[in-house]
C-alpha cells in the first residue's frame, strides 16, 4: 500500500541548496521561494543529503577558556583550524606557556605507544607553589580537550610541579551527529527533520552522503502556517551551528498527503477483533450459565434426617454394545454347515 494518497495530491520532491538562500549562512540560512501549488500536503520528509564536512574540529567562538595562576588569569585563545591529535598537544603547551601570568612551563603528554591508550591528554606545570586552574565554559574547546564544559579543574601538586589529566576521552572528530532543523515541520522536537546518525564517520575534508530508507518513520507532519520559505539549520549535539567555512550542502525534501488507508483499515480491524472478543466471552457466559443449570437440577434424596442428599449416579451394568463382539482368534468359518 502506498504510504502517500496520489489521487489528488501526488508527492513533490524539492531540492534545496545553501548557496540558492536569500538569507542568512551556510550553516543557518532561509531558502529561497518555493511553488508548491494547489496542494493538500500534510507531511514532509527528507529525501537525501550531501554535506560536506568543511569544519573546523576548532571553531571559531568555541576556541577559548581560562588559565587561572593564583589571582591572575588570562584568556587561552586556539587559533581555530583542523587538528590532530599531535599538533594540538603542542599548540596547547605553547600557547599555555606564552600565556602563562608567572611565566611558568607548561608541556602536554599522551600515553606513549607502548602503554595502555587512555585518550586522556595530561597538563603540567613546573611549578607545585601556584595554583593553577583550568576554567572551562561552553564556548570552550572542552570536548578537544577532556573535559566538561562549564567546569573548574585545578592541577594536582606534587614533588616540584603539579599536574591535571583530562577527566573525559578527547574528542577531535569534534562533530558525531548532525542535525536538520527548521520551521517545515511541527510537532517534532526542536523542530528536526532528520538526524545524520553517521556523521562522525566520514573523515574531515570528506563528503557526507545520507540517502533516506524509511520515510514512514522519518516522516514529519507539515507545517501548514509557515509560508513557502523556511529556516534550516545545521547543528551538533550540542545545539551548536556547524560552521561550514563557506562550502554549501544541499538535500531534498518530499511533500506528500499522508495516505489514511491504512489508518481506517486497522480501525476496522481493531472494532473487528473487539467484536470476536464480546462473543468469545458471551459463548464462555452461556456455557457456564449451563453447567451451573445442570448441577442445580440433579437428582437428590432426602436423607434420614430429611435433608436432601445428592444420589451417585447409577452405573451402566447392563448396556450391551450395539454390535455383537466375537472373541478374537474363534471363528465357525470352518465348521461343517448342518
Amino acid at each position: 500500500m502506498s504510504l502517500s494518497d496520489n489521487t489528488i495530491t501526488p508527492p513533490l520532491v524539492i531540492n534545496f541548496n545553501s548557496k540558492d538562500r536569500i538569507q542568512g549562512t551556510n550553516s543557518s540560512f532561509l531558502s529561497a521561494p518555493v511553488d508548491l501549488g494547489n496542494n493538500a500536503f500534510d507531511s514532509v520528509c527528507l529525501v537525501q543529503a550531501s554535506i560536506p564536512k568543511s569544519f573546523y574540529n576548532v571553531p571559531s567562538g568555541y576556541n577559548t577558556f581560562t588559565l587561572q595562576e593564583n589571582a591572575a588569569s588570562v584568556t587561552i585563545t586556539v587559533t581555530p583550524g583542523s587538528y590532530t591529535r599531535i599538533n594540538f598537544q603542542s599548540t596547547l603547551a605553547t600557547l599555555l606557556t606564552a600565556a602563562s601570568p608567572n611565566a611558568l612551563t607548561y608541556s602536554v603528554s599522551y600515553p606513549a605507544s607502548t602503554a595502555p591508550d587512555t585518550f586522556h591528554y595530561t597538563f603540567s606545570v613546573n611549578s607545585a607553589v601556584i595554583v593553577c586552574k583550568f576554567v572551562v565554559t561552553s564556548k570552550s574547546p572542552f570536548r578537544q580537550m577532556g573535559f566538561e564544559s562549564a567546569t573548574t579543574y585545578t592541577f594536582t601538586a606534587g614533588g616540584g610541579s603539579a599536574t591535571l589529566e583530562s577527566v573525559n576521552a578527547i574528542n577531535l572528530s569534534y562533530i558525531l551527529r548532525a542535525f536538520i532543523t527548521t520551521n517545515l515541520v511541527m510537532d517534532a522536537t526542536d523542530g528536526i527533520l532528520e538526524e545524520l546518525l553517521n556523521f562522525g564517520s566520514f573523515p574531515a575534508n570528506s563528503v557526507m552522503s545520507y540517502q533516506q530508507f524509511n520515510f514512514d518513520m522519518n516522516t514529519r507532519k507539515y507545517n501548514t502556517s509557515t509560508t513557502n520559505s523556511w529556516q534550516f539549520n545545521l547543528v551538533d549535539s550540542f545545539d551548536q551551528l556547524i560552521d561550514m567555512n563557506g562550502i554549501p550542502w544541499a538535500f531534498s525534501v518530499v511533500f506528500y498527503q499522508r495516505n489514511s488507508t491504512h489508518e481506517l483499515q486497522k480501525t476496522e480491524l481493531q472494532i473487528a477483533n473487539e467484536e470476536r472478543i464480546y462473543r468469545i466471552e458471551q459463548e464462555q457466559k452461556r456455557i457456564e450459565d449451563q453447567l451451573q443449570q445442570t448441577t442445580s437440577t440433579t437428582t437428590s434424596a432426602p436423607d434420614i434426617q430429611g435433608n436432601l442428599a445428592v444420589l451417585p449416579p447409577t452405573p451402566l451394568t447392563d448396556v450391551k454394545p450395539l454390535f455383537q463382539q466375537v472373541p478374537f482368534g474363534i471363528t465357525t468359518d470352518f465348521l461343517p454347515k448342518l
